[in-house]
């Protein structure tokens, strides 16, 4: 009954704009994840907004509610250990970066296609939220895949100055943290949501290594999708991203070597911006350029991919 109430919820409108809706659901482990979910009556597709690295949801809320307005049940989340599904206290907390892509993300999916049956679904990711759809066990049902700042994490790539801030937090601000507090805390050097240890030493490892998670695939990543994502998969790149760069972008799509895979280099002249970087595409002033490009895109009839070709 819970379950059917929070579907009925779909339908409220406010002034004509979709009202945000809690979305309360289990990852694949049973860990309790919170999320928003916002979308149209009789919605035509859905769309998952997974988000980056120390973003909380209520940061893609507008753009959740612009996609609402195009046709879409979207859902936006917090990941274990971030935003509304972090425990009291992160010092020691169990978490890994994998563990976001293995668990929390294909449970997100699945409540999406719950709440929004019968549509296709796809996936805007932001970062680290389009990484790591190869990790997701149910990838193979999405439909695109709009990767919006996403590359690999090596260090060495970045340009200075901010390799500089890279080197500080992977060698010193960082280590120095987990080991004192339990966790890196939020604020100084590290500017997004505090990290718990796990999540941080996971991503540490592979930002310090060229093959990025890859360095974990006889490992702890033994387990994995990528050649499963047939969709398309396209990552909207921004010249003034000094983590998505012209090194980092391809070296993420050659991990997707069955999906569609496209780039779409964007500088901030072309959209009368003085800057976007690595997360100012979620800004609302970008509604009626850069979003509206990606929901375009996403509306666009889907290309064959790779996989399908053979």
């Amino acid at each position: 009954m819970a379950r059917s109430a929070a579907v009925a919820k779909l339908a409220l409108m406010s002034n004509g704009t979709p009202v945000p809706q809690p979305l309360r659901f289990t990852a694949r482990d049973g860990y309790a994840l919170s999320g928003l979910i916002v979308a149209p009556h009789a919605p035509r597709a859905a769309l998952l907004i997974s988000p980056g690295t120390g973003f909380p949801k209520a940061f893609y809320l507008k753009f959740a509610q612009y996609a609402a307005s195009r046709g879409y049940a979207a859902l936006v989340y917090d990941y274990r250990g971030m935003g509304d599904s972090a425990p009291p206290s992160l010092r020691g907390f169990p978490a890994k970066m994998s563990d976001w892509g293995r668990l929390d993300m294909p449970a997100a999916l699945d409540a999406l296609a719950t709440a929004a049956p019968g549509v296709p679904i796809s996936i805007v990711g932001h970062s680290a939220g389009a990484q790591l759809v190869g990790l997701m066990p149910n990838a193979d049902c999405v439909a695109k895949v709009a990767g919006i700042a996403a590359s690999v994490g090596y260090w060495r790539w970045q340009p200075m100055p901010f390799r500089l801030v890279a080197v500080t937090l992977w060698f010193l601000y960082g280590p120095f943290c987990v080991a004192t507090l339990g966790y890196v805390p939020d604020g100084k050097l590290w500017q997004g949501l505090a990290l718990p240890p796990g999540v941080f030493r996971e991503w540490r490892r592979w930002c310090r290594d060229v093959r990025y998670f890859g360095v974990d695939f006889d490992g702890p990543l033994r387990e994995r999708h990528f050649d499963s994502v047939r969709a398309d998969f396209r990552v909207f790149a921004f010249t003034d991203d000094p983590i998505g760069n012209p090194e980092a972008v391809p070296a993420l799509l050659r991990y997707y070597s069955n999906a569609a895979t496209s780039i779409e280099w964007i500088a901030p002249r072309d959209v009368g911006a003085p800057s976007i970087g690595h997360h100012g595409f979620f800004y609302s002033r970008f509604r009626e350029t850069l979003w509206k490009r990606v929901v375009d895109w996403l509306d666009a009839p889907r290309a064959l991919s790779s996989g399908e070709r053979r």
